[in-house]
């Protein structure tokens, strides 16, 4: 190929490259924005980095009872609010220990029996103004089993999300 021909082929491929970087551009200064609105508004609103992974929170805080089994972590990036839950199971005779771990660790109210089965109200708890908002709740549904029964339900749920937008 001469010289000439070389430098058109050249410049040809470059014209055609030029707007796949204007569009590649938005892409990669996306989650630049995204922590540059998450450091100017979100971590005092208590939101997760953009970034964080989905994943087992109580033990990425360093809080996990033993007797509390990760299942599994749900992220939703269709929902405005771009939640995350981690959910987990304890067996109904270590309930009451794991409960009264998250009553004293995270402040979740005590669980209640109403209508259908075992359960605490919303609760969000927060390690300091610019840490993360926790949403902690722990429950199951279950007959009217009192407390000193609870070994009779095969297990609990608890879950603990976050959110990474703001409403």
């Amino acid at each position: 190929m001469s010289k000439p021909t070389r430098r058109r082929t050249q410049g040809i491929l470059f014209c055609m490259l030029l707007p796949l970087a204007a569009i590649a551009r938005p892409e990669v200064t996306a989650p630049l924005g995204a922590m540059a609105e998450w450091e100017t508004h979100g971590r005092a609103e208590g939101l997760a980095r953009p970034d964080t992974p989905c994943q087992d929170f109580l033990a990425a805080l360093g809080r996990k009872p033993d007797s509390l089994h990760y299942l599994g972590c749900d992220k939703d990036d269709d929902s405005y609010l771009k939640p995350m839950t981690a959910r987990y199971a304890v067996s109904g005779a270590a309930a009451a220990e794991v409960e009264a771990y998250l009553r004293q660790r995270f402040d979740m109210p005590a669980l209640a029996y109403v209508c259908c089965g075992w359960g605490s109200e919303p609760h969000a708890w927060r390690e300091g103004p610019d840490g993360v908002r926790y949403d902690i709740g722990m429950g199951v549904e279950s007959p009217s089993f009192p407390r000193e029964h609870w070994d009779r339900i095969p297990s609990f749920g608890v879950t603990v999300g976050v959110l990474r937008q703001s409403p």
